[in-house]
């Protein structure tokens, strides 16, 4: 009886336990909502909510309701035959909730599809009633109304309105209305980073998100991105590898939003970093490609030491020197793309500016820093490792001149144990090789060209005349009294009429453009002149490839290639609003030639297409090829070595590189190319009627002016 009475403890002890844990796990009932909120008997009525099990009580105004399923968060039931208008209400254990009032009427909604998208979808809305004698149906999603744009009894089709938002979907007949389900407003409202590549964290900021990350679907361009965290509000997500510039879109359901275009760019480039060294709290900018406008996409370390970013833009970011940096590597990280800078150090002695900062023997450099001993003996400057006297000293400007025999380098001080790298200086600089505005070497200086051992030839109006490398002017080819004619034959026994371009092969073989004559020449080394075609057109310009095919530009009817036979053959369409004079070809064959002045732009052909390839405004303005402008372009000529693009626009000498248009020289710190006849660093030359360039095996440029009447050699080494 003992132990039948002690199991008998037991028993009721672990029941009371399984009661308690089953309670300890059960969820208090909750409602969040109902739809619809109206029907005949027999409507299927979804309530929404937490803790619904089928022990649930509902009610439609005190008639309770059959149960058709429950699942914990949704409850199914059907509105029952004897119900009436009036509340609907829930009740389970002691708990009872009144939900709001059910309308007994034959308008009803049963359900839409999809129940989530973007402004401009079309849902459809299935239920009973919707047709009216007196007025069309009224459809509102979260209070705003929404076209309808197809409709019958039991069908409405409605777009969602533009702001809409996450609402009930409302249908209104004849003074009666109907509430159904949640419609959840997808919406993209801002994309940050819009530009980054591979690994880049983006975070797309809006509405109607899945919580769950596997629930929303990132594209960027097409391209499947990982999402990392989700709420309904924001979502965070890496650019996929592969990416490419197009707009993110976020897919829900099968329901697609699309947002901004990301666009794709490479790591980030530091071309300068000023000062190379500094104090704690000092500025130091640094200049490049492919940063940020936004100084929280931008983290700059100092030997792994965070600085503060100041300000930031598409090519410069200016930063403070974090405490404690010491010396180290310094490391740029635009949008999450890595970039490691030069060697940095944490002294009282830097360099800020070179001005000039670039010259050839002679040019006085003023160096500006912090650091420097006012005494001037104290401070050791080196160009590239050739020291020179400093001539006068501040605490914060040097004074030098550039030796002889200096060459492109970065100048460094030296100032009792510190040292200090500054900028590179360049060994650069404009000279006039021969002739001048007062002097009569050139009458009407036209086109230029350099052979491999230096020997510049030039055409003045109908002879070509050729400069020794000591400076000796003489006529290489054409009649000595400078009459027009058309023969061949050796130097002064060959005649022409009015040349007006001229490119040399790899051979020395210089080609020349006879305009009058229409006609192409060639003139060896030797002088030997020869006519290797004849022409329909009137040729204005001239262009070789790297295996010696010969390239014409047609005044006004495009371009030509010419055979081994000396037949011209159209390389792309012929009607073109731009002349194509002086030409170049790169070593992947395509060309580019530049417009006359009615056409400020450079021109590309490849695989027989002409496109635009730099230009397109009247104007001065350095950018990207799209956004740059050009005046006036009156040559072309191209740096075999770096395959960098020269242009002769109006005064002044322009640079393609990086798909990038700069300036070189010609405009002497002014907005607009300036007319003149100085030579001296890059800033300060001026030129006059650039008529003609070309370059040398070194890289160097030649140009002619027509009323500079002179050839000048711009040095860039």
């Amino acid at each position: 009886m003992k132990y039948a009475l002690y199991l008998l403890s037991v028993m009721l002890l672990l029941a009371a336990g399984c009661k308690k844990d089953r309670d300890n796990n059960t969820v208090a009932m909750n409602v969040k909502t109902f739809w619809p909120n109206s029907g005949n008997a027999g409507t299927i009525v979804t309530l929404q909510g937490q803790g619904l099990n089928k022990e649930v009580l509902v009610s439609f105004n005190g008639t309770e309701a059959r149960v058709l399923d429950a699942r914990d968060s949704v409850l199914i039931v059907l509105a029952p035959d004897k119900g009436s208008t009036g509340p609907l209400s829930v009740k389970s254990g002691d708990r009872k909730m009144e939900l709001g009032t059910y309308t007994y009427q034959a308008l009803s909604l049963h359900g839409i599809s999809p129940a989530n998208g973007p402004a401009g979808t079309n849902i459809s809305i299935r239920g009973a009633g919707f047709s009216s004698i007196e007025a069309p149906a009224k459809v509102t999603i979260n209070g705003k109304e929404a076209l309808i744009t197809g409709a019958s009894d039991t069908l409405l089709v409605a777009a969602v309105p533009e702001g809409a938002g996450t609402g009930k979907v409302v249908v209104m007949v004849d003074g009666k209305e109907v509430s159904g389900p949640d419609f959840t407003f997808q919406f993209i409202s801002s994309i940050k980073p819009l530009k980054g590549g591979s690994g880049t964290a983006v975070t797309i900021n809006g509405e109607g998100f899945n919580t769950l990350a596997t629930g929303n679907n990132v594209t960027f361009n097409g391209k499947a991105a990982t999402v990392i965290s989700a709420t309904a509000g924001k979502l965070v997500v890496t650019a996929p590898e592969g990416v490419a510039t197009g707009p993110v879109a976020v897919s829900i359901n099968g329901q697609k939003t699309i947002g901004q275009v990301f666009t794709v760019l490479p790591k980030p480039v530091i071309r300068t970093v000023t000062p190379l060294s500094a104090p704690a709290g000092a500025t130091v900018d640094i200049a490049g490609d492919y940063f940020s406008t936004f100084t929280d996409e931008v983290t700059v370390s100092f030997n792994g030491h965070t600085a503060v970013v100041t300000a930031a833009a598409d090519k410069s970011i200016s930063v403070k020197v974090p405490a404690g940096a010491g010396a180290g590597k310094m490391q740029l990280v635009v949008n999450g793309q890595q970039t490691e800078g030069p060697l940095f150090k944490e002294q009282s002695l830097g360099i800020l500016q070179l001005i000039p900062d670039n010259g050839l023997a002679g040019t006085e450099v003023i160096v500006k820093g912090l650091g420097f001993s006012a005494n001037a003996a104290e401070n050791i400057v080196t160009f590239n490792g050739v020291v020179v006297p400093v001539t006068a000293a501040t605490d914060s400007t040097l004074r030098v001149v550039v030796p002889v025999g200096v060459s492109t380098g970065a100048l460094k001080v030296k100032v009792g144990a510190l040292d200090a790298t500054g900028p590179v200086f360049r060994r650069a600089g404009v000279i006039t090789i021969v002739g001048g505005p007062s002097q009569t070497v050139f009458t009407e200086p036209k086109g230029v060209a350099v052979d491999s051992r230096g020997n510049i030839f030039v055409l003045d109006l109908n002879v070509i005349k050729k400069v020794t490398t000591t400076g000796t002017v003489s006529i290489f080819a054409g009649k000595t009294d400078g009459s027009t004619g058309n023969a061949d034959g050796n130097g002064t026994a060959a005649a022409f009429n009015y040349p007006v371009a001229c490119v040399m092969d790899a051979q020395d073989n210089l080609y020349v453009c006879d305009q009058n004559n229409r006609s192409i020449r060639k003139i060896t080394p030797a002088g030997a002149v020869t006519t290797i075609a004849r022409v329909s057109f009137t040729p204005i310009g001239l262009g070789i490839d790297k295996n010696g095919t010969v390239y014409i530009g047609a005044q006004y009817s495009g371009v030509y290639k010419l055979d081994a036979a000396g037949n011209a053959s159209a390389l792309a369409p012929s009607v073109y609003q731009s002349a194509p004079g002086t030409m170049v070809v790169d070593n992947s064959g395509a060309l580019f030639f530049g417009g006359d002045w009615d056409n400020p732009f450079v021109s590309k052909i490849a695989g027989g297409v002409k496109t635009l390839y730099a230009g397109n405004q009247f104007g001065y303005n350095d950018g990207s090829l799209t956004g740059a402008q050009f005046s006036g372009i009156t040559g072309l000529a191209r740096n075999a070595v770096t395959g960098e693009m020269y242009v002769a626009d109006n005064n002044a000498i322009r640079l393609i590189a990086n798909d990038q248009v700069t300036r070189i020289t010609g405009w002497k710190g002014g907005s607009n190319p300036i007319a003149g006849n100085d030579d001296g660093t890059l800033n300060q030359a001026t030129y006059n009627n650039i008529n003609g360039i070309c370059t040398d095996k070194e890289g160097n440029i030649y140009v002619v002016e027509r009323f500079g009447k002179a050839v000048r050699k711009i040095i860039l080494q």
